[in-house]
Protein backbone atom coordinates (compact mmCIF):
# COMPACT_ATOMS: atom_id res chain seq x y z
CA UNK A 1 0.00 0.00 0.00
CA UNK A 2 1.16 3.18 -0.74
CA UNK A 3 0.17 5.11 2.48
CA UNK A 4 0.93 8.87 1.66
CA UNK A 5 -1.42 8.12 -1.37
CA UNK A 6 -3.83 6.47 0.95
CA UNK A 7 -4.37 9.17 3.22
CA UNK A 8 -4.36 11.64 1.10
CA UNK A 9 -7.36 9.72 -0.89
CA UNK A 10 -9.02 9.87 2.86
CA UNK A 11 -7.92 13.89 3.35
CA UNK A 12 -9.61 14.49 -0.66
CA UNK A 13 -12.99 12.85 1.15
CA UNK A 14 -13.17 14.64 3.94
CA UNK A 15 -11.71 17.70 1.96
CA UNK A 16 -8.95 18.84 4.06
CA UNK A 17 -5.89 20.40 3.31
CA UNK A 18 -3.70 18.86 6.24
CA UNK A 19 -3.99 15.35 8.44
CA UNK A 20 -2.19 15.65 11.78
CA UNK A 21 -0.65 12.60 12.86
CA UNK A 22 1.46 12.42 16.42
CA UNK A 23 3.24 9.80 18.28
CA UNK A 24 0.64 8.97 21.20
CA UNK A 25 -2.00 7.06 22.02
CA UNK A 26 -5.59 7.57 23.81
CA UNK A 27 -3.70 7.95 27.70
CA UNK A 28 -0.95 11.05 25.84
CA UNK A 29 1.83 8.21 26.96
CA UNK A 30 5.29 8.73 25.54
CA UNK A 31 5.58 5.26 25.38
CA UNK A 32 3.04 3.64 23.44
CA UNK A 33 1.52 -0.26 22.87
CA UNK A 34 2.19 -1.89 19.14
CA UNK A 35 -1.60 -0.86 18.49
CA UNK A 36 -1.13 2.81 19.19
CA UNK A 37 2.19 3.12 16.97
CA UNK A 38 0.48 4.90 14.25
CA UNK A 39 3.03 7.47 13.31
CA UNK A 40 5.30 4.18 12.73
CA UNK A 41 2.84 3.03 10.35
CA UNK A 42 2.36 6.25 8.21
CA UNK A 43 6.51 7.01 8.07
CA UNK A 44 8.60 4.51 9.29
CA UNK A 45 9.51 6.41 12.11
CA UNK A 46 10.57 4.48 15.46
CA UNK A 47 11.39 6.87 17.96
CA UNK A 48 9.00 8.33 20.94
CA UNK A 49 8.84 11.83 19.68
CA UNK A 50 7.89 12.86 16.46
CA UNK A 51 4.84 14.76 14.59
CA UNK A 52 3.80 14.49 11.14
CA UNK A 53 1.88 16.65 8.90
CA UNK A 54 0.73 15.30 5.82
CA UNK A 55 -0.77 17.75 2.91
CA UNK A 56 -1.75 17.24 -1.27
CA UNK A 57 1.42 17.79 -1.84
CA UNK A 58 3.86 18.17 1.24
CA UNK A 59 5.08 15.69 4.13
CA UNK A 60 6.87 16.71 6.81
CA UNK A 61 7.87 15.55 10.29
CA UNK A 62 9.04 17.50 13.67
CA UNK A 63 10.97 16.18 16.28
CA UNK A 64 13.77 16.99 19.10
CA UNK A 65 17.53 16.91 19.20
CA UNK A 66 17.50 13.34 19.83
CA UNK A 67 16.29 11.99 16.85
CA UNK A 68 16.66 14.20 13.98
CA UNK A 69 19.35 12.08 12.57
CA UNK A 70 17.15 9.03 13.33
CA UNK A 71 14.77 10.78 11.09
CA UNK A 72 17.03 11.24 8.69
CA UNK A 73 17.46 7.48 8.56
CA UNK A 74 14.07 6.07 8.98
CA UNK A 75 11.50 8.33 6.74
CA UNK A 76 11.06 7.99 3.30
CA UNK A 77 13.08 10.82 1.37
CA UNK A 78 9.60 12.86 0.73
CA UNK A 79 9.67 13.97 3.73
CA UNK A 80 11.31 17.67 5.37
CA UNK A 81 12.53 17.06 9.13
CA UNK A 82 12.10 20.18 11.30
CA UNK A 83 13.89 20.01 14.35
CA UNK A 84 11.17 21.21 17.13
CA UNK A 85 13.76 24.28 18.43
CA UNK A 86 13.88 25.62 15.05
CA UNK A 87 10.23 25.00 13.76
CA UNK A 88 6.86 23.42 15.35
CA UNK A 89 3.93 22.14 13.49
CA UNK A 90 1.50 24.55 14.40
CA UNK A 91 4.10 27.59 12.62
CA UNK A 92 4.43 25.16 9.55
CA UNK A 93 0.60 24.52 9.13
CA UNK A 94 -0.30 28.60 9.88
CA UNK A 95 2.64 29.22 6.64
CA UNK A 96 1.60 26.85 4.10
CA UNK A 97 -2.07 26.46 4.77
CA UNK A 98 -4.18 29.34 3.95
CA UNK A 99 -7.07 31.02 6.64
CA UNK A 100 -10.10 28.59 5.33
CA UNK A 101 -8.04 25.08 4.74
CA UNK A 102 -9.30 22.70 6.94
CA UNK A 103 -7.12 20.62 9.27
CA UNK A 104 -7.75 17.17 10.73
CA UNK A 105 -7.10 15.36 13.59
CA UNK A 106 -8.11 12.75 16.22
CA UNK A 107 -9.59 14.16 19.24
CA UNK A 108 -8.75 11.05 20.91
CA UNK A 109 -4.61 12.08 20.38
CA UNK A 110 -4.45 15.71 21.17
CA UNK A 111 -5.29 17.56 24.50
CA UNK A 112 -6.42 21.70 24.72
CA UNK A 113 -2.22 22.68 24.86
CA UNK A 114 -1.13 20.70 22.21
CA UNK A 115 -3.60 22.40 19.99
CA UNK A 116 -3.15 25.61 20.94
CA UNK A 117 -1.94 27.76 17.77
CA UNK A 118 -3.25 25.89 14.89
CA UNK A 119 -4.94 29.27 13.24
CA UNK A 120 -7.20 27.09 10.79
CA UNK A 121 -10.75 25.06 10.81
CA UNK A 122 -9.46 21.71 13.13
CA UNK A 123 -11.60 19.12 11.87
CA UNK A 124 -12.40 16.04 14.49
CA UNK A 125 -12.11 12.87 13.03
CA UNK A 126 -14.18 9.55 13.82
CA UNK A 127 -12.73 6.88 13.67
CA UNK A 128 -9.01 7.53 13.17
CA UNK A 129 -8.10 7.16 9.20
CA UNK A 130 -4.75 4.93 10.22
CA UNK A 131 -6.95 2.87 11.72
CA UNK A 132 -9.12 2.01 8.91
CA UNK A 133 -6.22 1.68 6.84
CA UNK A 134 -4.46 -0.26 8.65
CA UNK A 135 -5.24 -3.89 7.75
CA UNK A 136 -2.93 -5.49 10.36
CA UNK A 137 -3.46 -3.28 12.99
CA UNK A 138 -2.27 -5.28 16.41
CA UNK A 139 -4.68 -5.70 19.28
CA UNK A 140 -4.83 -3.19 22.32
CA UNK A 141 -2.73 -4.98 25.05
CA UNK A 142 -4.46 -7.35 27.45
CA UNK A 143 -2.72 -8.47 30.25
CA UNK A 144 -3.56 -8.85 34.35
CA UNK A 145 -3.50 -5.43 36.55
CA UNK A 146 -0.81 -5.99 39.29
CA UNK A 147 -0.88 -4.69 42.91
CA UNK A 148 2.13 -2.38 43.54
CA UNK A 149 2.25 -3.43 47.04
CA UNK A 150 3.32 -0.87 50.38
CA UNK A 151 6.78 -2.50 51.01
CA UNK A 152 7.78 -0.70 47.60
CA UNK A 153 5.37 1.77 47.62
CA UNK A 154 5.89 3.38 50.73
CA UNK A 155 1.74 5.36 51.20
CA UNK A 156 -1.32 3.37 50.65
CA UNK A 157 -3.22 4.31 47.77
CA UNK A 158 -6.06 5.51 50.40
CA UNK A 159 -3.68 7.23 52.01
CA UNK A 160 -2.69 9.10 48.53
CA UNK A 161 -6.45 9.14 47.54
CA UNK A 162 -7.68 11.24 50.60
CA UNK A 163 -4.49 13.35 50.51
CA UNK A 164 -5.23 14.18 46.92
CA UNK A 165 -9.24 14.42 46.94
CA UNK A 166 -8.85 16.49 49.64
CA UNK A 167 -6.48 19.26 47.79
CA UNK A 168 -9.03 19.22 45.02
CA UNK A 169 -11.15 23.04 44.08
CA UNK A 170 -13.41 21.03 41.96
CA UNK A 171 -15.76 17.70 43.26
CA UNK A 172 -14.10 15.30 41.08
CA UNK A 173 -10.49 14.94 38.91
CA UNK A 174 -10.16 12.93 35.64
CA UNK A 175 -6.86 11.59 35.74
CA UNK A 176 -6.00 10.14 32.45
CA UNK A 177 -2.13 9.97 32.89
CA UNK A 178 -1.86 6.64 33.21
CA UNK A 179 1.67 6.80 35.12
CA UNK A 180 -0.51 8.91 37.96
CA UNK A 181 -3.21 6.63 37.73
CA UNK A 182 -0.86 3.49 38.36
CA UNK A 183 0.91 5.83 41.38
CA UNK A 184 -2.49 6.74 42.88
CA UNK A 185 -4.09 3.37 43.31
CA UNK A 186 -0.55 1.30 43.57
CA UNK A 187 -1.36 -0.95 40.74
CA UNK A 188 1.29 -1.54 37.44
CA UNK A 189 0.36 -3.60 34.52
CA UNK A 190 2.00 -4.77 31.51
CA UNK A 191 0.50 -2.20 28.67
CA UNK A 192 3.25 -0.27 27.43
CA UNK A 193 6.98 -1.99 26.52
CA UNK A 194 9.06 -1.67 29.48
CA UNK A 195 6.78 0.78 31.40
CA UNK A 196 4.45 -1.14 34.26
CA UNK A 197 1.14 0.87 33.08
CA UNK A 198 -2.11 0.23 32.52
CA UNK A 199 -4.33 1.88 30.57
CA UNK A 200 -7.29 3.29 32.26
CA UNK A 201 -8.70 6.80 33.26
CA UNK A 202 -9.63 7.46 36.63
CA UNK A 203 -12.36 9.94 38.28
CA UNK A 204 -11.03 10.80 41.97
CA UNK A 205 -13.93 12.15 43.91
CA UNK A 206 -13.02 15.01 46.90
CA UNK A 207 -13.66 11.96 49.56
CA UNK A 208 -10.97 9.47 48.27
CA UNK A 209 -13.45 7.19 46.68
CA UNK A 210 -13.43 6.82 42.74
CA UNK A 211 -14.07 5.17 39.49
CA UNK A 212 -11.58 3.35 37.41
CA UNK A 213 -12.00 2.84 33.57
CA UNK A 214 -10.31 0.04 32.32
CA UNK A 215 -10.79 -2.93 30.60
CA UNK A 216 -12.27 -5.72 32.92
CA UNK A 217 -10.96 -8.76 31.17
CA UNK A 218 -7.25 -7.27 33.42
CA UNK A 219 -8.92 -7.67 36.57
CA UNK A 220 -9.13 -10.59 38.61
CA UNK A 221 -10.60 -11.46 42.14
CA UNK A 222 -7.53 -10.37 44.19
CA UNK A 223 -7.52 -6.83 42.44
CA UNK A 224 -11.15 -6.44 42.72
CA UNK A 225 -11.08 -6.25 46.12
CA UNK A 226 -7.70 -3.72 46.35
CA UNK A 227 -9.86 -1.39 44.06
CA UNK A 228 -12.86 -1.36 46.44
CA UNK A 229 -10.98 -0.32 49.40
CA UNK A 230 -12.27 2.77 50.14
CA UNK A 231 -15.28 3.21 47.82
CA UNK A 232 -13.45 2.59 44.21
CA UNK A 233 -15.51 0.91 41.63
CA UNK A 234 -14.10 -0.75 38.41
CA UNK A 235 -16.11 0.39 35.17
CA UNK A 236 -16.07 -0.70 31.65
CA UNK A 237 -13.70 1.39 29.78
CA UNK A 238 -15.62 1.19 26.77
CA UNK A 239 -18.84 2.61 29.56
CA UNK A 240 -16.10 6.03 29.96
CA UNK A 241 -18.23 8.86 27.72
CA UNK A 242 -21.69 7.72 28.77
CA UNK A 243 -20.58 8.09 32.57
CA UNK A 244 -18.70 11.52 31.86
CA UNK A 245 -22.11 12.67 30.27
CA UNK A 246 -24.06 11.89 33.45
CA UNK A 247 -21.52 13.57 35.75
CA UNK A 248 -22.58 16.53 38.00
CA UNK A 249 -20.90 18.94 40.00
CA UNK A 250 -17.51 20.65 38.93
CA UNK A 251 -14.46 18.18 37.29
CA UNK A 252 -10.89 19.22 37.26
CA UNK A 253 -8.64 18.35 34.12
CA UNK A 254 -5.65 18.57 33.01
CA UNK A 255 -5.38 20.59 29.66
CA UNK A 256 -1.78 19.04 29.12
CA UNK A 257 -2.54 15.85 29.47
CA UNK A 258 -6.79 15.50 29.11
CA UNK A 259 -7.41 13.91 25.68
CA UNK A 260 -9.90 16.87 23.77
CA UNK A 261 -12.72 14.18 23.39
CA UNK A 262 -12.94 13.88 27.01
CA UNK A 263 -13.22 17.58 27.63
CA UNK A 264 -15.42 17.84 24.62
CA UNK A 265 -17.86 15.22 26.25
CA UNK A 266 -17.92 17.04 29.64
CA UNK A 267 -19.35 20.50 27.71
CA UNK A 268 -21.44 18.57 26.08
CA UNK A 269 -23.02 17.24 29.49
CA UNK A 270 -23.13 20.76 30.94
CA UNK A 271 -20.30 19.63 33.76
CA UNK A 272 -18.51 22.62 35.12
CA UNK A 273 -14.90 22.54 34.03
CA UNK A 274 -12.37 23.62 36.51
CA UNK A 275 -9.03 23.81 34.45
CA UNK A 276 -5.46 22.79 36.68
CA UNK A 277 -2.57 20.51 36.65
CA UNK A 278 -2.98 17.18 37.03
CA UNK A 279 -2.61 16.78 41.23
CA UNK A 280 -0.90 13.42 40.99
CA UNK A 281 2.76 14.32 38.71
CA UNK A 282 4.00 16.54 41.77
CA UNK A 283 3.45 14.32 44.87
CA UNK A 284 4.49 11.28 42.49
CA UNK A 285 7.88 13.29 41.93
CA UNK A 286 8.47 13.60 45.65
CA UNK A 287 9.53 10.11 46.54
CA UNK A 288 9.07 8.84 50.07
CA UNK A 289 11.97 7.43 52.12
CA UNK A 290 10.56 3.62 51.40
CA UNK A 291 10.74 5.06 47.53
CA UNK A 292 14.55 6.59 47.79
CA UNK A 293 15.84 3.83 49.51
CA UNK A 294 14.47 1.41 47.29
CA UNK A 295 15.91 3.76 44.73
CA UNK A 296 19.42 3.18 46.60
CA UNK A 297 19.09 -0.48 46.52
CA UNK A 298 17.98 -0.79 43.27
CA UNK A 299 21.20 1.33 41.87
CA UNK A 300 23.23 -1.24 43.38
CA UNK A 301 21.78 -4.02 41.65
CA UNK A 302 22.00 -2.39 38.54
CA UNK A 303 25.49 -1.14 39.20
CA UNK A 304 26.62 -4.57 39.97
CA UNK A 305 25.25 -5.98 36.33
CA UNK A 306 27.04 -2.93 34.54
CA UNK A 307 30.41 -3.74 36.44
CA UNK A 308 29.88 -7.17 35.38
CA UNK A 309 29.23 -6.03 31.63
CA UNK A 310 31.90 -3.62 31.48
CA UNK A 311 34.50 -6.30 32.81
CA UNK A 312 33.00 -8.70 30.41
CA UNK A 313 33.25 -6.55 27.23
CA UNK A 314 36.89 -5.49 28.23
CA UNK A 315 38.20 -9.11 28.40
CA UNK A 316 36.26 -9.53 24.68
CA UNK A 317 38.90 -10.00 21.71
CA UNK A 318 36.48 -7.68 19.60
CA UNK A 319 37.08 -9.38 16.72
CA UNK A 320 33.72 -9.78 15.18
CA UNK A 321 32.23 -11.85 17.42
CA UNK A 322 30.76 -8.84 19.80
CA UNK A 323 28.59 -6.52 18.20
CA UNK A 324 26.50 -4.04 19.34
CA UNK A 325 22.87 -6.74 19.39
CA UNK A 326 24.99 -9.09 21.25
CA UNK A 327 26.92 -6.58 23.99
CA UNK A 328 23.06 -5.39 24.38
CA UNK A 329 21.73 -9.23 25.59
CA UNK A 330 24.75 -9.67 27.62
CA UNK A 331 23.80 -6.68 29.37
CA UNK A 332 20.58 -7.93 30.04
CA UNK A 333 21.52 -11.14 30.93
CA UNK A 334 23.56 -9.32 33.79
CA UNK A 335 21.15 -6.91 34.69
CA UNK A 336 18.01 -9.61 34.98
CA UNK A 337 19.98 -12.01 37.91
CA UNK A 338 19.67 -8.44 39.55
CA UNK A 339 17.10 -8.30 43.06
CA UNK A 340 13.47 -7.42 42.23
CA UNK A 341 14.47 -7.33 38.56
CA UNK A 342 11.06 -7.24 36.28
CA UNK A 343 12.42 -5.43 32.93
CA UNK A 344 14.25 -3.72 31.13
CA UNK A 345 13.53 0.66 31.00
CA UNK A 346 13.66 0.88 27.84
CA UNK A 347 15.62 -0.66 24.38
CA UNK A 348 19.06 -0.95 25.14
CA UNK A 349 20.95 2.15 23.12
CA UNK A 350 24.12 0.09 22.24
CA UNK A 351 25.90 2.68 19.52
CA UNK A 352 29.43 2.01 18.33
CA UNK A 353 30.94 5.07 16.35
CA UNK A 354 28.72 6.84 14.27
CA UNK A 355 25.79 5.12 15.73
CA UNK A 356 26.70 6.98 19.19
CA UNK A 357 26.30 10.16 17.29
CA UNK A 358 22.47 9.31 17.19
CA UNK A 359 21.15 10.39 20.39
CA UNK A 360 18.40 7.69 20.86
CA UNK A 361 20.11 4.72 18.00
CA UNK A 362 17.59 1.67 18.07
CA UNK A 363 19.89 -1.50 16.60
CA UNK A 364 18.32 -3.66 14.69
CA UNK A 365 19.27 -6.68 13.05
CA UNK A 366 20.10 -4.71 9.66
CA UNK A 367 21.66 -1.81 11.23
CA UNK A 368 23.83 -4.15 13.58
CA UNK A 369 27.67 -3.71 13.56
CA UNK A 370 30.63 -5.66 15.39
CA UNK A 371 32.23 -3.46 18.01
CA UNK A 372 36.14 -3.06 17.42
CA UNK A 373 39.15 -1.98 19.09
CA UNK A 374 39.50 1.79 16.78
CA UNK A 375 36.60 3.48 18.68
CA UNK A 376 33.99 4.84 21.28
CA UNK A 377 31.35 2.59 22.66
CA UNK A 378 27.75 4.35 23.88
CA UNK A 379 25.33 2.19 26.59
CA UNK A 380 22.73 4.08 27.28
CA UNK A 381 20.42 1.25 29.60
CA UNK A 382 18.05 0.86 32.18
CA UNK A 383 16.25 -1.63 34.14
CA UNK A 384 12.79 -1.70 36.01
CA UNK A 385 13.06 -3.05 39.69
CA UNK A 386 10.14 -3.20 42.07
CA UNK A 387 11.66 -1.01 43.86
CA UNK A 388 12.69 1.47 41.82
CA UNK A 389 13.56 2.87 37.86
CA UNK A 390 17.25 3.30 36.55
CA UNK A 391 18.38 5.14 33.28
CA UNK A 392 22.61 5.20 33.17
CA UNK A 393 24.49 6.01 30.15
CA UNK A 394 28.30 5.35 30.12
CA UNK A 395 30.34 6.00 27.16
CA UNK A 396 33.77 3.80 26.95
CA UNK A 397 36.93 3.82 24.86
CA UNK A 398 37.46 0.44 22.93
CA UNK A 399 40.73 1.36 21.50
CA UNK A 400 43.23 4.30 21.82
CA UNK A 401 41.16 7.82 21.51
CA UNK A 402 41.51 10.45 19.83
CA UNK A 403 43.09 14.10 21.39
CA UNK A 404 39.41 15.31 20.33
CA UNK A 405 37.95 12.50 21.84
CA UNK A 406 39.30 13.03 25.19
CA UNK A 407 39.01 16.68 24.71
CA UNK A 408 35.43 16.12 24.70
CA UNK A 409 34.67 13.10 27.47
CA UNK A 410 36.66 15.21 29.94
CA UNK A 411 34.30 18.67 28.90
CA UNK A 412 31.05 16.19 29.26
CA UNK A 413 32.63 14.84 32.81
CA UNK A 414 33.32 18.51 34.15
CA UNK A 415 29.75 19.44 32.97
CA UNK A 416 28.28 16.00 34.60
CA UNK A 417 29.89 16.81 37.95
CA UNK A 418 29.20 20.30 38.04
CA UNK A 419 25.55 19.19 38.57
CA UNK A 420 26.75 16.41 40.74
CA UNK A 421 28.28 19.08 42.86
CA UNK A 422 25.68 21.84 42.93
CA UNK A 423 24.48 23.64 45.32
CA UNK A 424 20.96 25.95 45.28
CA UNK A 425 18.64 28.06 47.41
CA UNK A 426 14.93 26.70 47.38
CA UNK A 427 13.11 27.82 44.30
CA UNK A 428 15.43 26.86 41.90
CA UNK A 429 14.06 25.66 39.12
CA UNK A 430 16.38 23.08 36.21
CA UNK A 431 16.35 25.92 33.73
CA UNK A 432 18.52 28.08 35.65
CA UNK A 433 21.12 24.92 36.84
CA UNK A 434 21.41 23.14 33.04
CA UNK A 435 24.26 25.66 32.06
CA UNK A 436 26.38 23.94 34.57
CA UNK A 437 26.71 21.03 32.58
CA UNK A 438 27.05 22.85 29.13
CA UNK A 439 29.29 25.86 30.11
CA UNK A 440 32.59 23.45 29.66
CA UNK A 441 31.45 22.40 26.10
CA UNK A 442 30.42 26.01 25.11
CA UNK A 443 34.02 27.21 25.82
CA UNK A 444 34.97 26.05 22.72
CA UNK A 445 32.06 26.42 21.05
CA UNK A 446 30.35 22.84 21.39
CA UNK A 447 26.66 21.52 23.03
CA UNK A 448 24.27 19.60 22.51
CA UNK A 449 20.82 19.49 22.02
CA UNK A 450 18.76 17.73 24.01
CA UNK A 451 18.07 18.14 27.52
CA UNK A 452 20.16 17.23 30.79
CA UNK A 453 18.31 16.09 32.77
CA UNK A 454 14.01 14.47 32.95
CA UNK A 455 12.46 12.85 35.78
CA UNK A 456 12.41 9.93 36.44
CA UNK A 457 9.96 7.28 37.85
CA UNK A 458 9.82 4.67 40.78
CA UNK A 459 9.14 1.31 38.99
CA UNK A 460 6.95 3.80 36.62
CA UNK A 461 8.46 5.86 33.89
CA UNK A 462 11.50 6.40 33.09
CA UNK A 463 10.72 9.94 31.93
CA UNK A 464 9.09 11.80 34.09
CA UNK A 465 7.55 15.24 35.20
CA UNK A 466 7.51 17.80 36.16
CA UNK A 467 11.19 18.22 37.14
CA UNK A 468 13.87 18.61 34.43
CA UNK A 469 17.07 20.06 33.51
CA UNK A 470 17.17 21.70 30.60
CA UNK A 471 17.34 24.85 28.59
CA UNK A 472 13.70 25.13 28.13
CA UNK A 473 10.60 23.89 30.04
CA UNK A 474 12.30 23.57 33.03
CA UNK A 475 10.48 25.96 35.59
CA UNK A 476 9.30 23.44 38.00
CA UNK A 477 11.14 24.68 41.06
CA UNK A 478 13.32 21.35 42.08
CA UNK A 479 12.34 20.03 45.94
CA UNK A 480 13.69 17.18 48.07
CA UNK A 481 13.23 13.82 46.68
CA UNK A 482 12.95 14.53 43.37
CA UNK A 483 14.91 11.94 41.28
CA UNK A 484 16.34 12.90 37.97
CA UNK A 485 19.08 12.26 34.91
CA UNK A 486 22.53 14.23 34.53
CA UNK A 487 23.21 13.20 31.51
CA UNK A 488 25.61 15.87 29.49
CA UNK A 489 26.82 14.61 25.62
CA UNK A 490 28.78 15.64 22.56
CA UNK A 491 27.89 13.57 19.45
CA UNK A 492 29.74 13.99 15.80
CA UNK A 493 27.80 13.00 13.09
CA UNK A 494 29.42 9.88 10.99
CA UNK A 495 32.41 9.54 13.71
CA UNK A 496 31.06 9.18 17.97
CA UNK A 497 28.88 10.16 20.42
CA UNK A 498 29.93 10.69 24.06
CA UNK A 499 27.02 10.30 26.85
CA UNK A 500 27.83 10.19 30.38
CA UNK A 501 24.49 9.79 32.27
CA UNK A 502 23.71 8.94 36.32
CA UNK A 503 20.60 9.61 38.25
CA UNK A 504 20.47 11.93 40.70
CA UNK A 505 17.93 12.38 43.98
CA UNK A 506 17.59 16.07 45.43
CA UNK A 507 18.44 16.44 48.81
CA UNK A 508 18.51 19.13 51.52
CA UNK A 509 22.55 20.39 52.22
CA UNK A 510 23.30 19.90 55.86
CA UNK A 511 23.99 23.08 57.84
CA UNK A 512 22.81 24.92 55.27
CA UNK A 513 19.08 25.93 55.85
CA UNK A 514 17.28 26.39 52.47
CA UNK A 515 19.63 24.70 50.31
CA UNK A 516 19.60 21.88 48.13
CA UNK A 517 21.90 19.47 46.22
CA UNK A 518 22.39 16.42 44.45
CA UNK A 519 23.16 13.00 45.87
CA UNK A 520 24.01 10.45 42.83
CA UNK A 521 22.43 7.32 42.93
CA UNK A 522 23.38 5.60 39.66
CA UNK A 523 27.06 3.64 40.49
CA UNK A 524 28.80 2.86 37.40
CA UNK A 525 32.86 3.71 36.57
CA UNK A 526 34.08 6.57 34.05
CA UNK A 527 35.96 5.18 31.48
CA UNK A 528 39.80 6.73 32.87
CA UNK A 529 41.39 6.15 29.38
CA UNK A 530 39.24 8.76 27.95
CA UNK A 531 39.88 11.95 30.70
CA UNK A 532 42.52 14.33 29.39
CA UNK A 533 43.95 14.71 32.99
CA UNK A 534 45.42 18.35 32.49
CA UNK A 535 41.50 19.52 32.14
CA UNK A 536 40.34 18.05 35.71
CA UNK A 537 40.54 20.60 38.74
CA UNK A 538 42.23 18.65 41.89
CA UNK A 539 38.36 19.35 43.43
CA UNK A 540 36.95 17.33 39.79
CA UNK A 541 39.64 14.54 40.33
CA UNK A 542 38.98 14.27 44.46
CA UNK A 543 35.24 13.94 43.48
CA UNK A 544 36.48 10.88 40.89
CA UNK A 545 38.70 9.26 42.79
CA UNK A 546 35.57 9.31 46.27
CA UNK A 547 33.04 8.28 43.48
CA UNK A 548 35.08 5.58 42.33
CA UNK A 549 36.06 4.11 45.73
CA UNK A 550 32.10 3.94 47.13
CA UNK A 551 31.79 2.13 43.75
CA UNK A 552 34.60 -0.65 44.85
CA UNK A 553 33.62 -0.66 48.79
CA UNK A 554 29.82 -0.73 47.68
CA UNK A 555 30.64 -3.89 45.30
CA UNK A 556 33.52 -5.52 46.64
CA UNK A 557 32.04 -8.12 48.54
CA UNK A 558 29.33 -9.38 45.69
CA UNK A 559 31.54 -9.58 43.05
CA UNK A 560 33.53 -12.38 41.83
CA UNK A 561 37.00 -11.99 41.13
CA UNK A 562 37.92 -11.27 37.72
CA UNK A 563 35.30 -8.34 37.97
CA UNK A 564 36.94 -7.33 41.40
CA UNK A 565 40.31 -7.32 39.92
CA UNK A 566 39.14 -4.91 36.78
CA UNK A 567 37.19 -2.37 39.02
CA UNK A 568 40.14 -2.45 42.12
CA UNK A 569 42.28 -1.40 38.77
CA UNK A 570 39.64 1.70 38.03
CA UNK A 571 39.86 2.38 41.86
CA UNK A 572 43.62 2.74 41.70
CA UNK A 573 43.92 4.52 38.58
CA UNK A 574 45.75 7.64 38.89
CA UNK A 575 44.48 10.93 38.31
Amino acid sequence: MNKLKALRDFMKAEELSALLIPHTDEFQGEYISAHAERLKWATGFTGSSGFAVITQDKAVFFTDGRYTLQAKEELPSVYEIYNITEKKAPQWVNEHLSAHEKVGYDPWLFTETQLQGYDRPLISLHPNPIDVLWADQPPPPQDFIQIHPLTYAGESDESKRKRIGSSLKADHVLITACDSIAWLLNIRGNDVPHTPLVHSVCLLHQDGSYDLFVDLDKINGKIFNHLRKGGGRAIDIRQLLTHLKMLKGKCQVDPQTTPVSLIQTLKEAGVSIYRDRDPCILPKALKNEVEIQGAIQTHIQDGLALCRFFAWLEAQPLQGETTEVTAAHKLYEFRKTGQHFKDLSFETISGFGAHGAIVHYRVTPDSDIPLKRDGLYLVDSGGQYLTGTTDVTRTLTLGNPTSEQKDRYTRILKGHIAIAQAVFPKGTAGIQLDAFARQFLWQIGCDYTHGTGHGVGSYLSVHEGPQRLSTWAASEPLKSGMILSNEPGYYKEGEYGIRIESLITVIEKPNLAGFYGFETLTLAPFDVKLMDFSLLTKSEKDWIRAYHTRIFETFSPYLDETTKTWLKKIDSSPL
